[in-house]
């Protein structure tokens, strides 16, 4: 009798003791304060080596935060030291899509939405290429220009922001952006859930001749006359053009000191002209193109709208060296048409060592893209390409098939130059662009308010807009 009471008060000792033990859980669950999420702005000033800073006026609805990211110069050998990487964060939502844009120049300091950032209502992340204004590595050593260390960039930066957004993730880019773009996705083609790239070539080596046959077929016989007409009767005025550079160098506080002098200068314009006609103009400016016996002014006016005149500046060459780097050791680049003024040409336009300081003394990596070009066409999945069919540069366009298992696309705008984009696809292609869109985020897209056609010399709605869909005049 007095061990069966002994056995209850012990188990009742037991079960006071397990009720509050569960009282407290309980209590616990149900009393305690949720741990909140942490703020963006915190989140990426706690990440090593980032500094983030939250800039004033951001777009309605976003946050605008500038980052400087500590990058290694040599991802194989991070004892080589680091340089700091410029970004810009125009930030939505945790859940919302992340548009990663992979410029492959410099970025501008600014809230500028991509088209692809408004169609999908997306977060944007804004990438400023190695070796270009803020994001160059001192002393300066070129050697770590390359699209493999490049690509490790962009890994870690996705990987270290990405885990604080749960939407997916799209990398876009226009002409070497969108260059830039698949080259990350051929070293890490998981980081991001989809890529759209924008009149991005594959050039396979110096002076890839598929520029050639394009040029010489491209618009009407009629315009491509004109042109060849006018870039001769261009240089049988020299003497009086060069005076016009030189008047418009002092009006605007440019230096033309290029080896060659302004006789050089006015070669590799007017050698670009013809190109950069079809690549930034519309067949409706072949009726512009003045005749042989326009002025001297009209003469100059035409080739200041349409030829890269002040490049070739020392402005223009210094921002630009990076980029020609890059073509003469593993982009490749065009080769221009001359044949038709070789004999009024003192220098040749097709000559890329006017654009660097120094020639690389490395040889030429023509691995580098067919080792891309093999990626894109055998094991990409999620990409679309979008290219105009009278901008030069589509003739070196990529190669995907068309395929839904591998949700790859070629959109093809008619009449488009190198400003072609999703919002210059005709109805049919948009719809099946925004499917892809759709299947790749899991958010429906939409159409802008403002819709913008093929970026034309006289339609722009801002130099920044020009500048930020990677529209440069020169050299892409």
């Amino acid at each position: 009798m007095k061990k069966a009471t002994m056995d209850m008060h012990t188990s009742s000792r037991h079960s006071t003791f397990f009720a509050l033990l569960f009282s407290l859980f309980f209590c616990s669950i149900s009393f305690a304060s949720p741990v909140p999420a942490p703020d963006i702005l915190e989140y990426l000033n706690a990440v090593p080596g980032m500094e983030a800073q939250e800039l004033d006026n951001p777009p309605s609805g976003y946050r605008y935060i500038l980052i400087r990211y500590e990058q290694p110069i040599d991802h194989k050998n991070p004892a080589m030291g680091t340089f700091k990487q410029r970004m810009v964060l125009l930030h939505k939502s945790v859940d919302a899509p992340m548009v990663l844009a992979t410029n492959g120049y410099d970025i501008s300091v600014s809230t500028y939405r991509y088209n692809l950032t408004k169609v999908l209502d997306a977060s944007q992340l804004k990438i400023e290429h190695r070796y270009f204004a803020e994001s160059t590595p001192e002393p300066l050593d070129w050697k770590y220009l390359t699209i493999e260390q490049a690509a490790n960039d962009h890994h870690r930066i996705v990987q270290a922001i990405r885990p604080f957004y749960s939407g997916k993730w799209i990398s876009r880019g226009a002409s070497k952006g969108g260059m830039t773009a698949m080259y990350h996705r051929r070293f890490f083609p998981n980081d991001v859930d989809g890529t759209v790239a924008n009149v991005a070539p594959l050039s396979f080596g110096r002076l890839d001749r598929r520029y050639v046959k394009f040029q010489n077929e491209v618009g009407t016989k009629a315009c491509r006359d004109d042109l060849k007409q006018y870039q001769r009767t261009v240089l049988e005025h020299r003497e009086t053009m060069k005076a016009y550079i030189q008047t418009y160098a002092v009006q605007h506080g440019l230096e033309f000191n290029m080896p060659g002098g302004l006789d050089r200068v006015l070669d590799l314009t007017i050698g670009e002209l013809y190109f950069q006609f079809f690549q930034y103009g519309d067949l409706a400016y072949c009726k512009d193109i003045p005749a042989d016996t326009a002025s001297d002014q009209e003469l100059f006016d035409f080739m200041l709208a349409w030829g890269p005149l002040t490049f070739s500046s020392d402005t223009g060459l210094a921002q630009y060296e990076a980029y020609f780097y890059q073509a003469i050791t593993q982009l490749g680049y065009p080769k221009l048409l001359t044949k038709h003024m070789d004999d009024l040409l003192q220098f040749d336009p097709n000559d890329y060592s006017a654009y660097v300081s120094e020639w690389p003394s490395q040889r030429f990596d023509y691995w580098a893209m067919w080792d891309v070009a093999t990626y894109a066409a055998l094991r990409s999945n999620n990409v679309m390409f979008i290219y105009g069919d009278i901008d030069p540069w589509t003739a070196a366009a990529f190669f995907v098939p068309n395929s839904e298992p591998r949700s790859t696309y070629t959109f093809m705008v008619k009449g488009g130059n190198h400003g072609s984009n999703i919002l210059t696809l005709n109805q049919k292609d948009k719809k099946r662009a925004y499917a892809m869109l759709e299947q790749w985020t899991g958010v429906a897209p939409n159409d802008p308010p403002l819709m913008l056609r093929s970026f034309g010399m006289d339609d722009m709605t801002s130099l920044e807009a020009m500048e930020e869909e990677g529209l440069q005049r020169r050299p892409l």
